[in-house]
């Protein structure tokens, strides 16, 4: 999926959820938040992933909600070169390649409400698809020449499973935290147009947790 479908793809996402929110805007069920936070990974293909996106959420009752969401993410792609087995030229910083992705999730969320109902502990699970792009990265190596390294992404599909807790603040705002574990199931291509040298990243895990404020309709 390239960046321009990506775009495409979230503004009909947002329109038809923007739609919903509208609907439903008098009952006091439908959330709209932005986020921020991190993920980490063990290194293949990042060590840290920071992102920001949207986030919406409907509740269906008391207990269940419906969330959808759109979020940015960009991180160093690291040390491509060592992934291929070619030594840089130690002389120079390491050559990283900065990743960007678009995501779309979707997910359902069960709470459990404290006290007098502003504290809600809740915990769910979703999935996403994330649009990635790698730009080349090029570099000297440490035998005196060149490496010029390609990486296709493609779609990476994300199974995500979540906990946390969100507040109401006054009658219309929110805040809340989470933790979540992402498994990116993905199928990165990445190729040495100089000595032909290839390789691949599979399947990965990165553990985050992220801060969102917000309004209730």
């Amino acid at each position: 999926m390239s960046h321009a479908d990506a775009s495409r793809h979230a503004a009909t996402f947002l329109f038809a959820l923007l739609a919903c929110s509208i609907a439903h805007a008098a009952d006091g069920r439908f959330h709209v938040g932005v986020w921020a936070g991190v993920d980490v990974a063990d290194g293949e293909p990042a060590n840290d992933i920071p992102g920001f996106g949207l986030q919406l959420r409907y509740a269906l009752n008391e207990s269940w909600a419906v969330g959808a969401g759109i979020g940015r993410t960009e991180y160093d792609f690291e040390t491509p070169a060592s992934i291929l087995g070619i030594t840089q030229d130690t002389s120079i910083e390491p050559v990283d390649a900065l990743a960007e992705a678009t995501t779309f999730s979707a997910w359902a969320e069960r709470a459990f409400l404290l006290g007098e109902g502003k504290t809600t502990w809740f915990v769910g699970a979703g999935l996403g698809a994330a649009s990635v792009d790698v730009p080349d990265a090029v570099g000297p190596r440490a035998d005196g020449g060149q490496f010029d390294i390609h990486t296709d992404v493609g779609t990476e599909i994300i199974l995500t499973g979540f906990a946390g807790v969100r507040r109401t603040l006054g009658n219309r705002w929110y805040a809340e935290f989470r933790v979540h574990a992402n498994q990116h199931f993905a199928d990165w291509q990445i190729e040495d147009r100089v000595s032909g040298a290839t390789a691949t990243i599979d399947d990965y895990l990165s553990l985050g947790g992220q801060l969102a404020v917000g309004l209730r309709w």
